[in-house]
């Protein structure tokens, strides 16, 4: 299907092939090849429709993007780089990640069996200030069950919740308790539990993550355990926010993880 260079001129909505997974379902919106299916293409293609390709992800919730010659993890940083330029390579969340060869932001989604169940979740929703958006890769397909990536609107959460639970989670918000050790734990079904809190802050030094902590204003770091090595917050926040574009209401927090 490459034939790179016929339409290398064309770069417009109408050189690739949008549609739906399901017509009664427009999460997400599907973007595959038209004429071009090259890395290159779709770069410049990404470069030249940033403000439309954003404009269907506050739309529809998600794009997916797929036919295009991603290989490589090197790849997809790549791709993605051209429609967000501006990616962060910070993770404050509650599972093991490992970065992938040759990239600075492409990361596991989490260090773990496929078939461990992941809950439906925000993305890092306890931080002041969690990622507008996320990114997500399928290099390789999973030769077993599981391994998706589930996609939810929780615009609509929000207004299909039982009004008397909503009235109650926003009244009385969400407590949150974080805990991570010294050492991750191995032999558990505890996802978070297997990240340890210096892999997660980058160092093996209290006073650092300390430090790290106070500058992301996030809540005051406990150190508990018998040795005082147990990393420990606990804060009360919102169950709900605004959509900071929409100014929709958004069930979005991680009560459910």
């Amino acid at each position: 299907m490459n034939n790179k260079g016929f339409f290398n001129s064309s770069l417009g909505v109408d050189d690739v092939t949008t549609s739906f997974l399901d017509d009664a379902n427009k999460l997400p919106l599907v973007i595959s090849p038209r004429f071009d299916d090259s890395l290159e293409f779709l770069c410049r293609w990404l470069l030249a429709n940033q403000a439309w390709v954003d404009e269907k992800m506050l739309a529809h919730g998600a794009v997916l993007i797929r036919g295009f010659q991603i290989v490589t993890p090197p790849d997809f940083e790549r791709a993605i780089s051209s429609v967000q330029p501006n990616l962060s390579d910070s993770y404050r969340g509650t599972s093991p990640r490992s970065v992938f060869e040759g990239t600075k932001y492409v990361f596991s989604a989490a260090d773990v069996p496929v078939n461990y169940p992941i809950g439906q979740h925000l993305e890092m929703a306890f931080l002041k200030s969690p990622p507008r958006q996320l990114y997500f890769g399928c290099l390789k397909e999973s030769n077993s069950a599981g391994g998706e990536t589930s996609l939810c609107d929780f615009r609509k959460v929000y207004q299909e919740l039982d009004p008397t639970v909503r009235l109650k989670f926003e009244s009385k918000g969400v407590l949150y308790r974080r805990k991570h050790g010294m050492v991750g734990d191995t032999w558990t079904v505890d996802v978070g539990a297997m990240l340890s809190w210096p892999a997660m802050f980058g160092t093996p030094h209290k006073n650092e993550v300390e430090a790290i902590c106070q500058e992301e204003d996030a809540p005051e770091v406990q150190w508990i355990g018998p040795n005082e090595d147990n990393f420990f917050q606990e804060w009360n926040d919102d169950s709900c926010q605004l959509h900071p574009v929409t100014k929709e209401k958004v069930w979005f927090n991680h009560a459910q993880v």
